[in-house]
Protein backbone atom coordinates (compact mmCIF):
# COMPACT_ATOMS: atom_id res chain seq x y z
CA UNK A 1 0.00 0.00 0.00
CA UNK A 2 1.07 3.54 -0.69
CA UNK A 3 1.77 6.02 1.83
CA UNK A 4 -0.99 8.87 1.58
CA UNK A 5 0.44 11.93 -0.16
CA UNK A 6 0.27 14.93 2.13
CA UNK A 7 -2.69 17.27 0.96
CA UNK A 8 -1.43 20.89 2.79
CA UNK A 9 1.59 22.10 3.97
CA UNK A 10 0.70 22.01 7.61
CA UNK A 11 0.02 18.04 6.79
CA UNK A 12 4.00 16.99 7.65
CA UNK A 13 4.14 18.48 11.00
CA UNK A 14 2.50 17.32 13.94
CA UNK A 15 1.95 19.69 15.74
CA UNK A 16 0.53 23.39 14.22
CA UNK A 17 3.19 25.52 13.96
CA UNK A 18 2.96 29.32 14.65
CA UNK A 19 4.51 32.00 12.83
CA UNK A 20 7.81 33.40 14.20
CA UNK A 21 9.16 36.79 13.22
CA UNK A 22 12.72 38.40 14.18
CA UNK A 23 13.41 41.90 14.45
CA UNK A 24 16.08 44.22 15.69
CA UNK A 25 16.05 46.99 17.92
CA UNK A 26 19.28 49.09 19.01
CA UNK A 27 17.00 50.06 22.68
CA UNK A 28 15.25 46.78 24.09
CA UNK A 29 13.71 48.71 26.81
CA UNK A 30 12.27 50.76 25.19
CA UNK A 31 10.84 47.51 22.47
CA UNK A 32 9.67 46.11 25.80
CA UNK A 33 7.83 49.10 26.52
CA UNK A 34 6.31 49.06 22.52
CA UNK A 35 5.19 45.58 22.55
CA UNK A 36 3.67 44.94 26.12
CA UNK A 37 2.65 48.33 27.22
CA UNK A 38 1.82 49.52 23.22
CA UNK A 39 0.53 46.23 22.01
CA UNK A 40 -0.31 44.58 25.22
CA UNK A 41 2.01 41.68 24.31
CA UNK A 42 2.84 39.06 26.71
CA UNK A 43 6.32 38.28 27.92
CA UNK A 44 7.61 34.79 26.72
CA UNK A 45 11.27 35.44 27.75
CA UNK A 46 13.91 37.94 28.47
CA UNK A 47 17.89 38.10 28.04
CA UNK A 48 20.71 40.45 28.10
CA UNK A 49 20.27 40.19 24.15
CA UNK A 50 17.17 39.48 23.18
CA UNK A 51 13.34 39.68 23.99
CA UNK A 52 10.51 37.19 23.25
CA UNK A 53 6.99 38.34 23.00
CA UNK A 54 3.51 36.43 22.37
CA UNK A 55 2.60 38.26 19.44
CA UNK A 56 -0.93 37.57 18.59
CA UNK A 57 -0.93 33.57 18.38
CA UNK A 58 2.91 33.93 17.21
CA UNK A 59 6.20 34.38 19.03
CA UNK A 60 8.29 38.21 17.91
CA UNK A 61 12.10 38.02 18.38
CA UNK A 62 13.24 41.59 19.46
CA UNK A 63 17.36 41.02 19.33
CA UNK A 64 19.57 44.21 20.08
CA UNK A 65 21.07 45.54 17.05
CA UNK A 66 20.52 48.15 14.40
CA UNK A 67 18.65 46.27 12.25
CA UNK A 68 18.32 45.79 8.07
CA UNK A 69 17.13 48.99 7.79
CA UNK A 70 19.71 51.26 9.54
CA UNK A 71 22.71 49.26 7.96
CA UNK A 72 21.25 49.45 4.36
CA UNK A 73 20.06 46.18 3.73
CA UNK A 74 17.02 45.50 2.66
CA UNK A 75 15.56 41.81 3.56
CA UNK A 76 12.49 42.25 1.14
CA UNK A 77 9.97 43.07 4.32
CA UNK A 78 8.96 45.80 4.43
CA UNK A 79 6.18 45.29 7.37
CA UNK A 80 4.47 43.08 9.35
CA UNK A 81 1.03 43.45 11.67
CA UNK A 82 -2.61 42.10 11.45
CA UNK A 83 -5.20 41.47 9.82
CA UNK A 84 -8.16 42.22 12.25
CA UNK A 85 -11.54 42.26 12.54
CA UNK A 86 -13.59 45.67 11.61
CA UNK A 87 -14.58 46.81 15.05
CA UNK A 88 -10.82 45.62 16.92
CA UNK A 89 -9.82 47.65 14.25
CA UNK A 90 -11.24 50.80 15.26
CA UNK A 91 -10.77 50.47 18.76
CA UNK A 92 -6.95 49.81 18.06
CA UNK A 93 -6.86 52.96 16.49
CA UNK A 94 -8.76 54.52 19.31
CA UNK A 95 -6.59 53.53 21.71
CA UNK A 96 -3.42 54.43 20.09
CA UNK A 97 -4.83 57.62 19.51
CA UNK A 98 -5.97 58.01 23.34
CA UNK A 99 -2.23 57.09 24.29
CA UNK A 100 -0.70 59.85 21.70
CA UNK A 101 1.37 56.92 19.41
CA UNK A 102 2.72 58.89 16.36
CA UNK A 103 1.80 56.64 12.98
CA UNK A 104 3.94 55.90 10.27
CA UNK A 105 0.94 55.37 7.83
CA UNK A 106 -2.58 57.46 9.44
CA UNK A 107 -5.22 55.64 9.48
CA UNK A 108 -7.08 55.50 6.02
CA UNK A 109 -9.91 53.66 4.14
CA UNK A 110 -9.64 52.30 0.59
CA UNK A 111 -13.67 51.39 -1.28
CA UNK A 112 -15.52 53.41 1.26
CA UNK A 113 -19.13 52.46 1.29
CA UNK A 114 -18.76 49.40 -0.78
CA UNK A 115 -18.23 46.08 0.23
CA UNK A 116 -14.62 46.07 -0.46
CA UNK A 117 -13.73 49.10 2.08
CA UNK A 118 -10.89 47.86 3.91
CA UNK A 119 -8.89 49.69 6.76
CA UNK A 120 -4.73 50.43 6.91
CA UNK A 121 -2.69 51.88 9.13
CA UNK A 122 0.84 51.28 10.36
CA UNK A 123 3.19 52.19 13.14
CA UNK A 124 6.84 52.08 14.04
CA UNK A 125 8.97 50.02 16.87
CA UNK A 126 11.19 51.95 18.60
CA UNK A 127 13.98 50.14 16.28
CA UNK A 128 12.15 51.68 13.27
CA UNK A 129 10.34 47.83 12.62
CA UNK A 130 7.34 48.93 10.77
CA UNK A 131 3.86 47.49 12.04
CA UNK A 132 0.89 47.59 9.16
CA UNK A 133 -2.72 46.54 10.63
CA UNK A 134 -5.30 46.11 8.33
CA UNK A 135 -9.15 45.23 8.26
CA UNK A 136 -11.85 44.38 5.66
CA UNK A 137 -15.83 45.64 6.62
CA UNK A 138 -17.08 42.54 4.70
CA UNK A 139 -16.40 39.44 7.66
CA UNK A 140 -15.40 36.94 4.87
CA UNK A 141 -11.73 38.79 4.17
CA UNK A 142 -10.68 39.42 7.78
CA UNK A 143 -13.31 38.80 10.70
CA UNK A 144 -14.36 34.78 9.48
Amino acid sequence: MANKKPSGPLDEFTRRPAMRIVVYCPDLAAARLFYEDTLGCRLASVGEEAITFEFFGGKLHVQRGAGPAAQGIHTGIAEFGLDTGWEDWHRAVDHLNYIGVRYAAPPSFTGRGTPEESAYFSIEDPGGNRLGFTASREPTRSEK
